[in-house]
């Protein structure tokens, strides 16, 4: 599948910001002559081409209809064929009406395949291919079997959708049918799973697991995200906080204890640029180890300390708007695990077999620990100790910035009042106060229904200025979530 990302986020669809809880997968088919993805997909991606008419879909209103599916299927500028996700895929799209029994609209992914003159055998051949393999992925995706997959027309049949012809004009022609479709999927559905990956066993699992467990749901995160994201550093390190990667060991001549001794006592002095993969999440890239120096050495921890570890990890965690978002709304291991890996860790080795291997890793923990109560660790449930810090600096991993340490919390947000820019961090290394800055936005909390646009329109008085409050608050992705805070910028 060549699958590929343009958000209609000009349409009026998306705008709505409505999402629902994908039961099903809806395939239609455009009904025109125009194999072309730029008809419906644009602007010009550099892919696409350019469509000279500029009657695209990422528009309020495209030909002026209410109308916005979840991607489209057709060919790229260069004659390959690709798909186009256009909307997140649980969000509310407006792709088959309704019937005398609701509509699949809030039910159902959708895609459009762009039709030809639907007597090209090699065209529809490779669309189909492409229009299995992205069912068997939404499938994936969100726990759905070949047996929820309709078309348009099913859906007609059902009672929630529009009376369109839809594949069944189509499919025929080239000896298949939807039955023959949802076939197809389930085939690649048991062709891609890999042979089960066997979790560690609660034998194997290491006394850090509860720790860190623990840790992460004081985060917040649900069972899913807590799970993906241990399976990840089970693959890791094993949850070692210590680990050493494995080819380092000889080359450099230290096991996992020493090296950390080494480190903590200065004796050696090229962690930072060594390019060993070291910790729970194996840091290599010089700057995240440059990082995490820092940041034990601020709060006067060994470099191999669990707790220590965990806290930076989540500091560092906060960087990845992209991630973070999938965090805050899981609904399952895999979702987690997969961005997990391709997002943050960003091993060499991507594939479906390193990526079914850690999703097993993180379904062990799930099934250990999911839905039992948590122990909360120390540092969320003691005070702080006597001769707690509060460092105002520019930000935590700028210690060279600092202006002061201070005992006395109210003396540390004088300070960081003082030098606009600056900012209160306690010993974790969590932000806890922002200066004067604070003052410059409103926090508002998102709720289910919202959009940028609809925020924008609420509290800055037009929807157009969505743009202001993505940059104010780091995001790139037009993707929030019901609890998510967001800063606002002032009218």
């Amino acid at each position: 599948m060549n699958l590929r990302k343009l958000i209609f986020t000009n349409n009026a669809c998306y705008k709505a910001g409505r999402t629902i809880t994908p039961k099903g997968i809806m395939v239609h088919s455009t009904g025109a002559n125009n194999p072309n993805l730029k008809r419906y997909v644009g602007p010009d991606d550099g892919l696409l081409g350019k469509n000279q008419y500029n009657n695209h879909w990422n528009q309020d209103t495209p030909d002026g209809r209410q109308v916005c599916v979840h991607g489209f299927i057709g060919k790229l500028a260069d004659g390959t064929i690709a798909t186009y996700q256009t909307l997140p895929w649980n969000h509310r799209g407006w792709h088959c009406g309704s019937g005398s029994k609701g509509s699949g609209n809030d039910t159902h992914i959708s895609f459009e395949i762009c039709e030809d003159g639907l007597t090209d055998a090699a065209y529809f051949a490779a669309v189909y291919k492409e229009a299995a393999e992205l069912c068997a992925y939404l499938c994936k995706q969100y726990g759905l079997t070949e047996k929820d997959i309709i078309c348009h027309s099913e859906g007609y049949s059902l009672g929630i959708a529009s009376n369109h012809a839809d594949v069944m004009h189509w499919f025929p022609k080239h000896g298949k049918n939807m039955d023959a479709f949802r076939n197809d999927v389930k085939a690649l559905l048991a062709a891609d799973a890999p042979a089960p990956v066997q979790p560690p066993a609660p034998e194997t699992l290491t006394d850090n697991s509860e720790t860190i467990w623990n840790f992460l749901k004081g985060k917040g995160l649900n069972d899913y995200a807590v799970a993906g994201i241990m399976g990840n550093l089970y693959a890791e390190s094993g949850l070692r906080p210590t680990n050493l990667q494995n080819a380092y060991e000889s080359k450099l001549g230290f096991t996992d204890a020493a090296y950390t001794r080494a480190v903590d006592d200065g004796s050696y002095t090229n962690f930072v640029r060594d390019s060993a993969g070291y910790g729970l999440a194996q840091w290599t890239y010089w700057s995240r180890k440059q990082a995490l120096l820092d940041f034990v050495k601020a709060v006067g921890k060994s470099i191999g300390d669990l707790n220590t570890q965990l806290a930076f990890l989540w500091n560092e965690l906060q960087g990845y708007k992209a991630v973070l978002a999938v965090l805050q709304s899981a609904t399952s291991v895999n979702q987690v695990s997969d961005i997990i890996l391709t997002d943050f860790e960003r091993p060499a080795d991507q594939s479906e077999v390193v990526k079914a291997k850690r999703a097993g890793y993180g379904q062990g923990y799930y099934d250990k620990f999911a839905g039992k109560p948590t122990t909360p660790t120390p540092s969320s449930t003691e005070p702080p100790a006597a001769d707690t810090m509060y460092r105002v600096r520019k930000t935590w991993g700028n210690a060279a910035s600092q202006k002061g340490a201070f005992k006395v919390l109210e003396n540390a947000k004088r300070c960081a009042d003082q030098n606009p820019g600056f900012s209160v961090f306690d010993q974790t290394g969590t932000k806890i106060y922002g200066g004067t800055e604070d003052a410059a936005y409103e926090t508002y909390v998102v709720v289910k229904g919202d959009s940028f646009w609809k925020i924008a329109a609420d509290k800055l008085g037009n929807g157009s200025r969505y743009p202001e409050i993505k940059s104010l608050n780091g995001l790139t992705s037009d993707t929030i979530y019901a609890g998510q805070k967001l800063k606002i910028p002032q009218k």
